[in-house]
């Protein structure tokens, strides 16, 4: 069976068993990127998916599903 959809897999086949919890994941933005992530610690993450960046991103190998990336928080003020 070939199902197409843009939603995640977790989502359409959910198993009875509810003893492995799905991961917690945020949207991270990264320059003029925004991905889907999973963290892993306070500084760490997992790409799951990119959601908003030029075509280009997706050849790097930095932004592949699966990689692992650092990052900084920052807070950003309102004027």
């Amino acid at each position: 069976m070939t199902l197409y959809t843009v939603m995640p897999h977790e989502l359409i086949w959910r198993e009875e068993d509810h003893s492995n919890q799905t991961p917690q994941t945020k949207e991270l933005q990264m320059g003029n990127v925004l991905m889907e992530v999973e963290l892993l610690s306070d500084n760490k993450a997992k790409v799951i998916r990119l959601l908003n960046c030029e075509l280009g991103h997706y050849l790097n190998p930095h932004y592949a599903p699966g990689s692992i990336i650092s990052f900084l928080p920052v807070i950003e003020q309102t004027k």
